[in-house]
This record gives C-alpha cells, structure tokens and sequence, in this order.
C-alpha cells in the first residue's frame, strides 16, 4: 500500500508541476482574478492528490515505527500490570 502511495505522491505532484509551470497555470493565476482555465484546477486538485498521499505515507511510516517499538519494548521488557 505504502508503494502505491509514494508513486501517486510522485506522478500527481510531477502532473501539477509540469502543468502549473509548462502549461500557464500559474502565470493565467497571478494574471487575472477569475475565472480560470481548466489547467490551473486540474495543477490544483492534483497537488491536492500529491498531498493526501503525502499525509498517507507519513502515518503509515510513523505507524510502522511505533508498532516496531511497542514489539521490541514487549518482548524486551514484558508485559507489566498495574501501571
């Protein structure tokens, strides 16, 4: 899953780049106020996309640590009641 995430992350972020910079996007948004062509929407909902996978790979990174460490600190220390 996390393989997933970072290759969506990649190409979305790539996607937007490519079409905010090559393609107008962000000279038509400094330009004017509205409304706009459909490129700067499209570099906008995909830096979006590029962002929520983002998000997705730090939580499952974070996650992963913590459980690792809860296990080594399990079998290390045992389990203890009462506190």
């Amino acid at each position: 899953m996390l393989k997933t995430a970072k290759w969506i992350m990649l190409a979305s972020f790539a996607a937007a780049l490519v079409l905010w910079l090559g393609f107008g996007g962000r000279s038509e948004f400094v330009a004017s106020d509205g409304p706009y062509s459909p490129v700067v929407y499209i570099s906008g909902w995909l830096a979006l996309l590029g962002l929520v996978a983002a998000t997705w790979l730090t939580v499952g990174f974070f996650g992963g640590a913590i459980r690792r460490t809860v296990a080594r600190n399990s079998i290390r220390y045992g389990m203890k009641r009462g506190r």
